[in-house]
């Protein structure tokens, strides 16, 4: 057997590396070189990067090796430096990369490099790199799993990871923050609300509207009304120039615009489903309202089986054809989980999240409709509270606002206090609102037109 290399000339290092970078491959090992190094040689050099970069950023085995141990010993809270990096790869049972002693191998990285000054620009461009290998990989590859759309889901969202860059340095200075409130002060005098209305005055001037990475969920127990109420707010928005994204589980398109059209145009939600128009009249006020609001940017998905990432990919469609500047979900806990083996609360724990970041990411309020559980039903008061929506309290956790629909009528409680009949009272409860103030919204419900208004 061959003795170890342990000192050799550089010039006997036979890696399967190109000197320069050539326009048309798909790794640069020169730059992968650089960035180990500079994280080697310079005591801040990685956390300029943090974030930005993945093992599977590096074409060569061994930097891969090399990156993750540098990773490891960040994690640690230990300097990064030919000594510590070295002490961990020999911990992670690495003694050798390249056929060569790993001290020496690290060593002979760092003999180039004197500076990190361009560092972010080489991990994005590795970043690049890798998603262009992810990319060859993909199209050459066929799928031989037993679920397509699985893998085609998995595929998505790798391609995803490649793509999207996370930088550290992402401090703003206090004037930028002050140009920001500025900014935010004037759209408010100009607008008369700070973001996208609710379509109840009281509460946009109270809270300020629905702002962008928002997570709302509206909760209700069924056939409250919790659709009829997103209906409300979406033709609201798209009125005032906003995109609208609806993504419908439960019930098709076409029912949900009906329902937009009998709430705008009073006509009974009924006779444009089922029973017909039979008058020439409402025949005409119906058509003009079909046709004027079928002109405004409200734009709809009613598949039934969609998965957290079914969801981001539509949305992300959306804003990039048409725009988006607020989501809504009916609902919930329709959303197919992604992992089967997990439990049912730690499902919607993952699908909450997702629509949380997807909030924060495309910088647009994501409305989520969930269901409520029984439990308000056995208490002496009706109201539901937070507890109860259903199946998980991490919907709790990481909504930004909580809204509970709830009517007394649904609830078998029929008369008020004052004796007056509940069959079109509501209550809007906000029980969460960052950055705003909880309270009770009366409102009137129209069942006819399933519409909602402020109670006089």
């Amino acid at each position: 057997m061959t003795p170890l290399k342990t000192i050799i000339s550089p010039n006997d290092i036979s890696e399967p590396l190109y000197t320069g970078f050539e326009a048309f491959k798909d790794y640069d090992t020169q730059l992968e070189k650089a960035v180990l190094a500079a994280c080697m040689i310079d005591t801040y050099a990685y956390s300029k990067v943090h974030g930005v970069l993945n093992a599977d950023c590096f074409y060569i085995t061994a930097h891969k090796k090399v990156y993750t141990a540098i990773v490891q010993v960040w994690e640690y809270g230990e300097p990064i430096d030919l000594i510590t990096v070295t002490r961990r790869l020999f911990d992670n049972n690495i003694v050798t990369l390249e056929h060569y002693n790993a001290a020496y191998y690290l060593s002979l990285l760092c003999r180039d490099v004197i500076s990190s000054a361009h560092m972010q620009h080489w991990c994005v461009k590795l970043r690049e790199l890798a998603a262009r290998r992810m990319m060859i990989t993909l199209t050459s590859t066929r799928f031989s799993g037993d679920d397509v759309l699985e893998g085609a889901e998995d595929i998505q969202q790798k391609l995803q990871e490649a793509l999207h860059v996370r930088q550290a340095a992402d401090w703003l200075t206090s004037s930028k923050a002050a140009i920001d409130l500025i900014d935010h002060m004037d759209n408010i005098t100009s607008n008369g609300v700070a973001g996208i209305s609710t379509g109840f005055p009281t509460l946009d001037r109270a809270n300020g509207g629905f702002q962008s990475g928002q997570l709302v969920v509206i909760g209700a127990r069924p056939s409250v009304g919790k659709s009829a109420l997103m209906g409300g707010i979406a033709i609201t928005a798209a009125k005032s120039g906003h995109k609208v994204g609806i993504i419908s589980l439960e019930m098709p398109a076409k029912d949900v615009f009906g329902r937009i059209v009998s709430r705008e145009t009073n006509v009974d939600f009924s006779d444009i489903d089922r029973h017909g128009l039979h008058s020439e009249e409402v025949r005409a006020i119906v058509s003009n309202a079909i046709s004027y609001y079928a002109e405004l940017p409200i734009y709809f998905s009613d598949v039934a089986t969609c998965t957290i990432h079914d969801i981001r990919a539509k949305a992300e469609q959306l804003k990039r054809r048409h725009g988006l500047d607020i989501l809504m979900v009916d609902y919930l806990q329709l959303i197919e989980e992604t992992d089967k083996y997990r439990s049912r609360e730690q499902g919607i724990a993952q699908i909450s999240r997702g629509l949380k970041l997807l909030a924060m990411n495309l910088e647009i309020p994501v409305i989520a409709l969930s269901q409520l559980n029984r439990e308000s039903e056995h208490r002496a008061n009706k109201k539901p509270t937070m507890a109860d929506l259903r199946e998980s309290g991490a919907i709790e956790q990481d909504a930004d606002i909580v809204m509970l629909l709830h009517r007394d009528w649904r609830s078998g409680i029929t008369q008020d206090e004052f004796g007056n009949s509940t069959e079109h009272q509501a209550d809007l409860l906000i029980y969460k609102w960052r950055n705003g103030s909880p309270q009770d919204l009366k409102l009137h419900f129209k069942a006819t037109t399933m519409s909602f208004s402020e109670a006089a």
